[in-house]
C-alpha cells in the first residue's frame, strides 16, 4: 500500500519518523527533487540506517517527493521502486491500489503499467496537461480517492492529486494514516479530494501562471464520505444478518472463501454496506487483509480495524478494486 510523502523544504523528519515509515513499509525507498532546472531521483532497497542517512544528506533542507514501498504488485527490486519516470521532465510516485492491476507484465508494478498506457502517451503529447486543473480532475475521478498520486516537474513544480484524501503533519503532506503510525500523532481521519500546487509555474509556453502554494477544489468522491454519519436513509440495512455477524468467537476458524465472499457482496452495495460489515464483524475484516496483504502486516490489521475502521474500508475497498475479483471469481470460490 506504501506512504507517499510531500516534503516541503522547511520540513525535518526525526529518525524515529522515518523508522516508523520503513516499519510499514519496507520494500523499497525512493525520493526526487529538483536541482538546477534537473530532477535528481534516488532509490534504494536497503535498511533503515541507510536511508535515514541518504535523508539527511540528499533530502533535508529541499522539497522532495518520497516513497516507502510496500508491495502489492510486481517484484521486489529497483524497478518497481517509486518515484517512476513518465516524461524527460516529469516522474511521479503513486500510493494505492489501482484497479487495471498489472495484466500485461506480472513483474511490473500497477503504476508502471498506468504510467506506460495512460499517462505518459497523454503527458508526451502535451506536458502542460499535468498543471491543468481540468485534467486534475479528469485524474481523481479515474484513480478514485484511494489513489494520490505525486508528480514533480524538472522545474520543482510539484503536483499531488488527491491532496485532502491524506494528512497533514509536521509541515509536510502524507498519503494515509494506516502505513504509519498515524494514531501516535493525533491523525486517522479522511478528507475530501483535492488536489495541491506547490512553488511556482512559469514556463510560457505552457501557458500556465501559478504561482506559490494553491489549493483547487474538486469534487468530493464516494469513498471520501463521512464514514458513520447515519440517517434514514441507511435504514434498509439495519438487518445485520446480511453479515454473518454470528461468527465472532476468535477460538474459530474462520474460511477465507465465506470471508471473502462476504466483505465483496457488501463492498458491491456500497461504502456504507462495508462499513458497518467491518464493525459487525471486525476478526473477519482483520482475516481478510492479513491474508490478502501477507504476515508482514499480520497483528496490526486488528489494531487498525478497531482503531480506524474507515481505513479497514479504504484497504477493503482497494483489495476488490485490484482487478484480482468480480462476480465470476467470487462466485467461484
Amino acid at each position: 500500500m506504501c506512504i507517499l510523502i510531500h516534503h516541503p523544504a522547511n520540513v525535518s523528519f526525526s529518525d524515529e519518523l522515518l523508522n516508523d515509515f520503513y516499519e510499514y513499509n519496507s520494500d523499497g525507498f525512493g525520493a526526487m527533487y529538483s536541482e538546477g532546472g534537473k530532477l535528481v531521483v534516488v532509490k534504494t532497497l536497503g535498511k533503515p540506517q541507510e536511508i535515514n542517512a541518504l535523508y539527511k544528506d540528499a533530502l533535508k533542507g529541499r522539497e522532495c517527493i518520497i516513497h516507502y514501498r510496500m508491495k502489492t504488485h510486481g517484484d521486489i527490486d529497483m524497478d518497481n521502486c517509486h518515484p517512476y519516470k513518465v516524461t524527460d521532465e516529469i516522474w511521479m510516485a503513486h500510493n494505492g491500489i489501482l484497479s487495471m492491476g498489472n495484466p500485461i507484465d506480472k513483474a511490473k508494478s500497477d503504476t508502471w503499467h498506468f504510467i506506460k498506457f495512460i499517462l505518459r502517451p497523454a503527458l508526451e503529447a502535451n506536458p502542460a496537461l499535468l498543471f491543468d486543473p481540468d485534467y486534475q480532475t479528469y485524474l481523481e475521478e479515474m484513480i478514485g480517492s484511494s489513489n494520490k498520486f505525486a508528480f514533480m516537474h524538472s522545474s520543482g513544480e510539484s503536483v499531488v492529486i488527491n491532496y485532502d484524501a491524506g494528512v497533514e503533519h509536521e509541515g509536510a503532506w502524507l498519503s494515509n494514516t494506516y502505513a504509519w503510525s498515524a494514531h501516535l500523532h493525533g491523525h486517522g481521519h479522511k478528507y475530501k479530494t483535492n488536489k495541491y500546487y506547490s512553488g511556482s509555474w512559469g514556463i510560457d509556453d505552457y501557458g500556465y501562471n501559478i504561482k506559490g502554494s494553491t489549493k483547487h477544489n474538486s469534487k468530493t468522491l464516494a469513498s471520501g464520505a463521512a464514514f458513520g454519519d447515519y440517517d434514514d436513509e441507511y435504514a434498509e440495512f439495519e438487518d445485520y444478518a446480511l453479515y454473518d455477524s454470528d461468527v465472532s468467537s476468535f477460538g474459530k476458524k474462520l474460511n477465507i472463501r465465506k470471508v471473502t465472499k462476504s466483505a465483496y457482496n457488501c463492498h458491491k452495495r456500497g461504502t456504507k454496506v462495508l462499513y458497518d460489515w467491518v464493525l459487525m464483524a471486525p476478526n473477519k475484516a482483520a482475516y481478510l487483509l492479513e491474508q490478502a496483504f501477507g504476515e508482514k502486516v499480520e497483528g496490526e490489521m486488528w489494531d487498525m480495524v478497531n482503531a480506524y475502521p474507515e481505513d479497514a474500508v479504504e484497504w477493503i475497498q482497494d483489495l476488490f478494486e485490484a482487478g484480482n475479483y468480480n462476480d465470476a471469481t467470487v462466485a467461484a470460490m
